[in-house]
């Protein structure tokens, strides 16, 4: 796994964009969600706040065990709404976010490609309004060690530049790090070379 994977990008405040064409207006809110849950609670808000909306379509990106991704058109032709949703947020990178666009019908009937473009640019200009957040998938790495070896350690969190999630004192020293997936088995290696450290279960 390269390094690139172990990045992407999400948001953290919620943002609306807006597209019109033909005297239709599309609304596309974009937040965080980290769970179906949570984005399903912020889409029943959404409808609450603009209840004489035609259409509420939406896309979601969740980072779980795996990438989970789900979109629907809600009443537009199959394709023109949820999909180009969809394609915005994965061509942003964007993970644990959510957005919905919520349509206000103009009395024109848009065709498939003018569906699109509305829908897809709706979302796009929600990203705009917003601040993409980079952020690593990491996985904690528990070292437990003798006072004697704490020289080793910080030397080799320094030169990784791992994160040094916590810190316990006591008769020995605990170590918990934040280490990037990409690098978490080579960086496991090098500690476990050293028989004064123990790995201990992160759990």
């Amino acid at each position: 796994m390269s390094e690139d994977s172990d990045r992407y990008f999400t948001v953290e405040a919620p943002s609306r964009g807006l597209f019109k064409s033909k005297g239709s207006k599309f609304f596309g809110y974009l937040f965080h969600c980290e769970d179906e849950e949570s984005f399903k609670d912020q889409l029943d808000f959404i409808k609450t706040q603009e209840s004489s909306a035609r259409h509420y379509c939406w896309a979601y990106r969740i980072q779980s065990e795996a990438m989970i991704e789900r979109s629907t058109d809600d009443g537009e032709p199959a394709h023109t709404a949820g999909t180009p949703i969809l394609r915005v947020l994965v061509s942003n990178e964007l993970v644990n976010v959510g957005c919905v666009v919520v349509r206000y019908f103009g009395g024109t009937k848009l065709g498939i490609p003018g569906l699109i473009e509305a829908y897809g640019g709706a979302a796009e200009d929600a990203i705009l309004e917003n601040i993409r957040i980079e952020k690593r998938i990491t996985e904690q790495l528990k070292l437990q060690f003798a006072y004697d070896q704490l020289s080793y350690v910080e030397r080799l969190v320094k030169q990784a530049e791992l994160h040094v999630v916590e810190r316990k004192q006591g008769l020995s020293l605990t170590y918990t790090l934040a280490v990037a997936q990409s690098q978490y088995e080579a960086i496991k290696v090098q500690f476990e070379k050293n028989h004064h450290i123990t790995i201990l279960p992160s759990t």
